[in-house]
């Protein structure tokens, strides 16, 4: 019993002293940095933790948009909400992607009594969490007619993908790193905060790859996207959506999903290993749209097919030849959901026979 005994407060010992030296080490508590939080923000923008300031052309709210003022009438509004994949939309043109998209709107189908205003209400670093926030505290103020949600598969984590401190706004947070088993079940629910055991658990699944010679993704070593690729990981954003699609159900406001890849999933390499693998993702998002109803654009076959790789500027983000593609994708996605039809063209008339 003396030898269980020592060894059992040995292995604790080991185990606690393991977990203040990493702690330590990434800053976490009791050694965290204080949370930043600007002068700008209200009490409203508490959920939010951050967005940007009025400043550099963006307009109160710190959005890439003109000022949003009250809605004339004959105006259709198209809210885009979204992370950076939406605030950097930058096309081969200049102009962002959804400035490009009101462009073609109101060049082709506007009448004199229907004009279209596309909002981008995208901020870096968001996940759906604070995205649907972000509807409640203003987008629903802004009386959109139709919301279009970016969706990107490091959004899955809950709540906040970044912790913003005085040094810098989009540093990690460090409830990131603890993903590497379901802690939402036993036996992971035991060790859920422990960051020790997670650091245990992510070098201990990439070696038994490498011993047993399974090939290794990119998305597989990136703690910012990991989730995606596990059944688990999923459960909060479903009850994001599903809360998203109600809330605006409930407004009479049509709710749609805007779908972006990732490199690792428009690369050639990867897909031939185990396309059905890399794609996991697209069909959790899938899963979800189809349960709730919600019409959903995937963009990945659209970028594979015009140029894959070659189409992004980083691991995530797309270039301007990239987002060139988004538009037409999404112009076209747009124009058949509102049901648009160009100025002059008759709609024929179904008749039963």
């Amino acid at each position: 019993m003396k030898k269980v005994l020592l060894l059992f407060f040995s292995i604790f010992f080991v185990f606690l002293s393991g977990e203040l030296v990493l702690r330590y080490k990434i800053k976490d508590w009791p050694f965290k940095a204080a949370l930043y939080t600007p002068d700008y923000l209200t009490k409203r923008d508490k959920p939010l933790r951050w967005r940007f300031s009025p400043t550099n052309g963006r307009n109160s709210l710190g959005l890439r948009n003109r000022e949003i003022g009250p809605k004339k009438k004959g105006v259709y509004r198209i809210l885009f909400l979204g992370d950076s994949l939406i605030w950097s939309g930058e096309t081969t043109s200049g102009k962002y992607f959804t400035e490009v998209l009101e462009d073609r709107l109101n060049a082709k189908y506007s009448t004199r009594t229907r004009s279209y205003e596309v909002i981008n209400a995208g901020v870096p670093g968001y996940t759906t969490y604070q995205e649907l926030e972000f509807l409640k505290i203003y987008g629903l103020d802004m009386k959109p007619d139709i919301v279009v949600l970016g969706f990107v598969f490091n959004d899955l984590y809950y709540k906040y993908l970044h912790r913003p401190t005085s040094s810098k706004l989009f540093g990690t947070d460090l409830s990131t790193r603890l993903h590497y088993f379901n802690t939402d079940s036993f036996p992971g629910i035991i060790f859920a905060r422990s960051q020790f055991a997670h650091e245990i658990a992510r070098r201990s699944i990439i070696l038994w790859k490498m011993i047993s010679k399974q090939p290794i993704y990119p998305f597989e070593r990136r703690r910012d996207f990991y989730l995606a690729w596990k059944d688990y990981g999923w459960t909060h954003t479903q009850k994001l959506i599903g809360t998203m699609q109600k809330l605006l159900k409930d407004k009479g406001i049509p709710f749609r999903i805007l779908v972006y890849p990732v490199t690792d999933q428009v690369n050639d390499q990867y897909r031939r290993i185990n396309k059905q693998y890399v794609l996991y993702p697209q069909r959790m998002i899938r899963k979800i749209c189809d349960a709730y109803g919600i019409p959903e654009l995937d963009l990945t076959n659209a970028l594979y097919k015009n140029g894959g790789t070659t189409l992004f500027r980083d691991y995530l983000h797309l270039n301007e030849k990239g987002n060139d593609v988004v538009t037409n994708k999404v112009e076209r996605f747009l124009v058949k959901e509102m049901k648009i039809v160009k100025p002059g063209v008759k709609t024929r008339k179904l008749t039963s026979h």
